[in-house]
């Protein structure tokens, strides 16, 4: 298993697409789970406004997907509304990559856990997963929003997936002033995490 952290899905496929490419061929299937919604929507609107087949949102996963070479007929958009546990088992099962896009990491959670029940199929498929910003934390036992990137304004834990059990946090939207570097520090040394810098980038 693999388990793959972007701030954004652009940026990150073109900084680490080498790599990518040695893992992921053109033949792998891939599953996006596009549920971190911030507000509750339903099948129709899942389909037909959030994640609609060649508009803005769902051409940034897939034209992405498309720089490391798998073809658009092997990319699956499941539906926690409209499709059935069974399902999307089956889909887990079949596919190569599972791709967790970014938005409310909370909603996608209760989709995995309380919606659908695929937590445990997730968490033990033995799959290369990709998340973006809210699907990069996720992936972890517990992770933090900080007040700047919740969708409800204040600090938070929250219960993720647990693919990943690491000693560090993921702050995906970092900044680079000194002040917020100096609250990670104080965050990694209260929960007895490593502190690390892989990249710092702008918000």
């Amino acid at each position: 298993m693999y388990s793959v952290f972007f701030n954004k899905i652009e940026e990150g496929i073109d900084s680490s697409l080498p790599e990518l490419k040695k893992i992921i061929n053109k033949d792998s299937k891939v599953a996006i789970f596009p549920w971190a919604f911030p507000t509750e929507l339903d099948s129709f609107r899942l389909k037909n406004e959030y994640f609609k087949k060649n508009e803005r949102r769902y051409n940034r996963y897939v034209d992405s997907l498309k720089k490391i070479g798998i073809i658009e007929e092997n990319v699956f958009v499941c539906d926690c509304y409209g499709d059935k546990k069974e399902f999307l088992v089956r889909k887990i099962e079949e596919s190569d990559v599972l791709l967790f896009p970014g938005g409310n990491p909370e909603m996608l959670f209760s989709k995995v856990l309380h919606q659908t029940e695929i937590l445990y199929n997730i968490k033990h498929s033995n799959k290369i997963i990709i998340g973006e910003s809210a699907g990069a934390v996720v992936q972890f036992e517990r992770y933090f929003v900080t007040k700047e990137n919740n969708y409800y304004k204040y600090f938070a834990f929250y219960d993720g997936i647990g693919i990943v059990d690491d000693p560090f946090y993921l702050d995906v939207h970092t900044r680079k002033d000194e002040g917020y570097q100096d609250f990670l520090k104080k965050i990694s040394k209260d929960y007895k995490k490593m502190y690390m810098q892989f990249m710092i980038m702008d918000v």
